[in-house]
This record gives structure tokens, C-alpha cells and sequence, in this order.
């Protein structure tokens, strides 16, 4: 029997947490369900623990890569390899509602849509947040609809702000089969993957519906890999926003928001530099600044911006962005912002 959903699993290093994730997804109560785990060459015991369970469970396979390969590689397998009617995802350190991909694939099919996404807790070691989605459940976007309102709410909010926008964060989403299986993850591309592929998808989607509640954990630690240093950081979000600006280049309100998200993601570019696990001593973190933020594009970024119209956190970065004060952001990143 053809599964009705596919959930594909990419796994790297979160022995700790696999099990939870494992359980949550085996505990669906969605029964006609394929969980596809492609374990990307992990250094810890991720293998062995997947096939013990791929032994216990009739609906799990795993892949397993002979050298790592990345987050969308992975996922790329996984696509290949799925036969459900829809495909979601999960990453492999977080973890699901029982419900989620029922009631997600229930909306794609009561509302005739082609992609269904939902709310997500952002669980940190001692809180909790229900992240708001922004529309109610059972809000349907035809195509126009997806251009004028959906994406442009995943691109940025309508003005710089320390709020995230409608986050293009791939396991909030459930797409329908012939629709994702047209399109691949970027393997070029280590982060903001998701938003591109997403849109993508968006753009070549009949419909999509709202699901205005919370199934999905995302989950925040130590590890995590948005709060410590990368050396994809800012080649990625370069060829990540390149390609979402020539998607979205005939469509006015997209491309505004353009601006203001490659903003936000040029002030986390220089924040990268001085996160946990950076090489760089202090000097040759703000050397390395003072380059990415003379370059002629991002100075265009902030070109018009007027730092005194926001809130003074906010202003601040703004202020020093624009004004390419290397020494003084680094300083802030390094001592301050990120040590409260």
C-alpha cells in the first residue's frame, strides 16, 4: 500500500536526541506513514541506533551515506526515495506531535492544496515558545495569493525588526509528492537552504493552507548550528538570496522585502564571526567585518535605512551597519548582544 505520507529524517550528530525524535514520529497517528532516516556519515552511534529500530519497524528505511555530505544532500536522498503521497520532514535533533502529519495532510486534502505548514515551538533548555503563525487555520492562498501574501511574509516582516518573519523552515511544511519531487535542495547552499526551496515549491503550487497550530519541536542547544560560528556564513545567504531575488524579481512587494531581509541576514553575517567556536582572535574578526561590510552591495543595503526610526537595539546595528563601524559591532557581538 502506497504510504500517504513521507517523512524524510537527515541525521548528523544527535545521538542525544534521536530517540525522542524516533518515538515521536513512530507515534504518529497517521498509520499508512514512511519515515525515511539518511544518516549522513555521523560520527556517533546515529547508524547503529537506526538500524535497530529499521529492524523493530516495518516503516522505517535508512540510507547511509559513506561521507558526510550536508543537510540537503541528505534530504535530496530521502526525496528520491519516498513513495508517500506527501513528503515532510524532521530533523533528526527535534522531535513531533502525535497528530502533526495527519492533521497536515487532512487540511492538503480538504482544502485542495498543494503544500499544507503549520506552527513550531522553539523548545530552549527552560522555556517554551509557541511561535505565532500569522494566518488562522484553513486560510487557503491561491497562486495570487501565494505571491502577494505568503511569500512575502516568509521573506521578511514589512520593516526591519528583531521579530523573524513566517520562518522558511522546511519541517513546518507537508508538500504534496509531484509537486516537491520537481525540485531539489541546493548543495551548494549550508544555510537558508530552506527558504529557497520553499519558494520554489510555493511558486510552482496550485494552492497552499494555513494550520494555525503548533505540532513541531524545534529544538535549541548547545550545538545547535544557528548559534555557533560556520564558515558558510555569508556565502550561503549570498547564493541563497541571489537565487530567491531572480525567482521573485516581477513581483514588487518581494522584491522590497529583499532589501530587508538581506539586511537582517548581513547584520547576522558579522555576528557570525564572533559566535562560539569562531577561529578568529578579536582584530581579524573585525578585519574580516570591515571587508564584508565595505563591499558595494552591502553598503547598498543600508544605503536608505534610517536607523532612528527603530527600537534602540535595533538602531544600534542598523546605525553601525550602515555607517560600517567594523570595531564597534564586533565588540558589541563579541561583549554585549550576545551575553544577555
Amino acid at each position: 500500500m502506497q504510504p500517504k505520507v513521507s517523512v524524510i529524517i537527515p541525521v548528523y550528530n544527535c545521538e542525544p536526541f534521536l530517540k525522542t525524535c524516533i518515538d515521536s514520529l513512530r507515534a504518529q497517528t497517521l498509520e499508512e506513514i514512511e519515515l525515511i532516516f539518511v544518516c549522513d556519515a555521523s560520527p556517533d552511534n546515529s547508524l547503529s541506533i537506526l538500524r535497530d529500530v529499521e529492524r523493530a519497524d516495518s516503516r522505517i528505511r535508512v540510507i547511509a551515506f559513506e561521507q558526510n555530505r550536508g543537510v540537503s544532500a541528505a534530504r535530496n536522498a530521502g526525496i528520491e526515495l519516498a513513495s508517500g503521497e506527501f513528503i515532510g520532514f524532521c530533523d533528526g535533533d527535534d522531535w513531533v506531535e502525535p497528530q502533526m502529519f495527519e492533521r497536515l495532510h487532512r487540511m492538503a486534502l480538504e482544502h485542495n492544496a498543494d503544500v499544507s505548514f503549520c506552527r513550531v515551538y522553539k523548545d530552549y533548555e527552560h522555556k517554551t515558545e509557541n511561535v505565532p503563525l500569522g494566518f488562522d487555520t484553513g486560510a487557503r492562498f491561491d497562486r495570487e495569493e501565494i505571491r502577494s501574501a505568503l511569500i512575502p511574509a516568509m521573506l521578511s516582516k514589512e520593516t526591519d525588526s528583531d521579530a523573524l518573519p513566517l520562518s522558511g523552515y522546511t519541517p513546518r511544511n507537508l508538500f504534496r509528492s509531484g509537486l516537491i519531487k520537481r525540485h531539489r535542495f541546493r548543495e551548494d547552499i549550508r544555510y537558508a537552504e530552506d527558504l529557497l526551496l520553499i519558494i520554489e515549491c510555493m511558486l510552482d503550487a496550485d494552492a497552499a493552507v494555513a494550520v494555525d497550530e503548533a505540532y513541531y519541536h524545534y529544538r535549541f542547544h548547545g550545538s545547535s548550528v544557528t548559534k555557533r560560528y560556520s564558515p558558510y556564513v555569508p556565502q550561503s545567504y549570498d547564493l541563497s538570496n541571489d537565487a530567491i531575488a531572480a525567482l521573485l524579481a516581477d513581483y514588487p512587494e518581494c522584491a522590497r522585502r529583499m532589501t530587508i531581509r538581506r539586511r537582517k541576514m548581513a547584520v547576522t553575517s558579522v555576528r557570525n564571526l564572533c559566535y562560539p567556536g569562531t577561529p578568529f582572535g578579536f582584530f581579524e574578526r573585525v578585519r574580516k567585518a570591515r571587508a564584508y561590510m565595505n563591499r558595494a552591495d552591502v553598503r547598498a543595503w543600508f544605503e536608505d535605512v534610517r536607523p532612528l526610526r527603530f527600537a534602540p537595539k535595533l538602531a544600534v546595528r542598523l546605525f553601525l551597519m550602515k555607517h560600517r563601524m567594523a570595531f564597534s559591532m564586533c565588540f558589541l557581538f563579541t561583549y554585549i548582544f550576545d551575553r544577555v
